[in-house]
């Protein structure tokens, strides 16, 4: 019984984190940014450990269920960023919506029609984001 209880907290405050760092934190910054608004330590290092959270699981979804809905493997890149006179190749992970865009303003047909759902869904949440 206890284990179970264990599991059912681990669920809950699991799906908070990843739910909290989709819905929450990412529209959250884009309206802090829009508005140009000063704001304290005190409500970035939440919003930022969310946004992280969020950031991570946009990168699953989008390598589970993006895979699934365009029938193709993410794209993967490769950036560089320079620090002092060195030069640390990082690899850049396309997020969602990155994806949804690339395909809803892209050429093919057949691609648009597959995302059509999910950037009703995206602008839903945060509107004009795709």
């Amino acid at each position: 019984m206890i284990d179970f209880i264990l599991w059912y907290i681990y669920l809950a405050v699991g799906s908070w984190f990843v739910l909290g760092g989709l819905f929450f934190a990412y529209p959250t910054v884009y309206r802090l940014k829009d508005r140009r608004d000063e704001f304290s330590w005190i409500m970035l290092v939440p919003i930022f450990c969310w946004l992280i959270i969020g950031a991570i699981a946009d990168i699953i979804f989008n390598a589970t269920v993006g895979t699934w809905v365009f029938k193709e493997l993410p794209k993967l890149g490769l950036r560089w960023l320079s620090v002092w006179k060195f030069k640390i190749p990082y690899p850049k992970f396309e997020l969602f919506t990155d994806r949804l865009k690339r395909h809803h303003y892209g050429k093919s047909e057949k691609q648009k029609k597959r995302g059509a759902k999910w950037v009703w869904r995206v602008n839903q949440i945060h509107e004009g984001h795709v």
